[in-house]
């Protein structure tokens, strides 16, 4: 009851001052952020979560009340009750064979309740019995109308819409950073690719380092998701995204008075060196620039968030990386509507989804799996 009746009290409030209402500055809805954080653990009922590689290989089901997470070591995949906090199911699969996944990581919670699983050669729809269901073809040779670099490109950040079986990924060179948008009908087997021009800027970023003694590449990342019949497609590199309409099949590009942090990266980047210090010392020059993750939408709100991160690396070899972390908010819309920095949060948040209008982030407590809990009040 009060917050309808502080709704009213600013509605009038708002007829009052007419003009001057609609020339006022829009508010930061998080100007005064704060949060609670608590840890909770799943109850592995005896079985072994591996952890090995934290939970890099994970998907939400649709009604985020599932989260799968792959077992790349014993191809497996393993179902955790989130409400619950309870491993719920383990699904054995087969590496090789008619039903072999082969050299699997990325993989899609689809809403009947298959998997999407993309590899090469043998991309399909499996069911949770290990069982393929139906084939999909991702050599970018027998695509007509899409050329990849390589046999894996087209695996990058893919998304199957099983209502149009059609594919959308973010192909492109690995050297130089930089992608585009795949967009493939997986029956007839035909494709394009839609150029992303204001993401490229990307390869401006990109560090390699190449010699006898070793190497490394630092990219940009990007990042494609799916909101109903909308692709939301962001880079790093920028606060910008692209936002691919699939019934229209139109892009546009969206971008943010940000006034917090900067919009984008910029600055002098040399993106060829030879040795590991010099590769250290443009890599803190590129991480010390805020980087603008990927814009999660919260059913419970009814609004898109999303981090961005600033990695402060050491100077001295083996000591820790410091970060900074903001939190953004956007309406269903895709405006603006506040942004603030995460006062107190010294680590790097990893893994992480929105559910129930909260944020939960992985995190490893002794061994077993468990989740960071953030209450945002503002």
């Amino acid at each position: 009851m009060r917050k309808v009746l502080t709704i009213c009290i600013l509605g009038l409030l708002s007829a009052c001052t007419g003009k001057e209402s609609e020339n006022s500055e829009p508010k930061n809805i998080l100007e005064n952020l704060s949060y609670s954080v608590d840890t909770v653990v799943v109850d592995s009922k005896g079985e072994i979560i591996n952890l090995k590689y934290g939970m890099n290989w994970f998907d939400l089901s649709p009604d985020s009340r599932s989260l799968f997470i792959y077992d790349y070591n014993q191809t497996l995949f393993q179902e955790i009750d989130l409400d619950k906090m309870v491993l719920s199911n383990t699904y054995q699969f087969e590496k090789e064979g008619p039903n072999g996944l082969g050299r699997s990581s990325n993989f899609q919670v689809l809403p009947d309740g298959t998997l999407m699983i993309p590899t090469f050669p043998n991309s399909g729809i499996y069911n949770l019995q290990g069982e393929i269901l139906s084939r999909i073809n991702l050599n970018p040779e027998d695509i007509k109308g899409v050329d990849a670099p390589n046999p894996f490109a087209l695996i990058y950040e893919i998304l199957f819409d099983p209502k149009t079986e059609i594919l959308y990924s973010l192909p492109g060179d690995f050297i130089n950073g930089v992608r585009d948008l795949a967009v493939i009908d997986s029956k007839t087997q035909k494709g394009r690719i839609v150029k992303l021009p204001k993401m490229e800027k990307a390869e401006n970023f990109k560090i390699f380092w190449n010699s006898d003694t070793g190497g490394s590449i630092q990219t940009e990342n990007y990042t494609l998701e799916q909101i109903d019949d909308k692709l939301l497609i962001t880079c790093t590199v920028g606060s910008g995204i692209y936002v691919f309409d699939t019934k229209t099949d139109s892009l546009s590009y969206v971008d943010f008075p940000h006034q917090l942090i900067p919009r984008e990266k910029t600055g002098e980047i040399q993106n060829e060196v030879s040795t590991e210090e010099d590769f250290f010392q443009e890599l803190r020059k590129v991480l010390s620039q805020v980087s603008f993750q990927e814009l999660i939408w919260d059913e419970h709100s009814s609004r898109f968030y999303r981090l961005a991160i600033k990695s402060f690396v050491a100077e001295k070899k083996g000591d820790p990386t410091t970060y900074e972390t903001y939190l953004l908010a956007y309406d269903k819309d895709l405006k603006l509507l506040g942004e603030s920095k995460i006062e107190g949060l010294d680590q790097r948040l990893s893994n992480y989804f929105w559910k129930d209008g909260k944020l939960w982030s992985y995190v490893n407590v002794e061994d077993e799996l468990g989740f960071a809990v953030f209450t945002f009040n503002f």
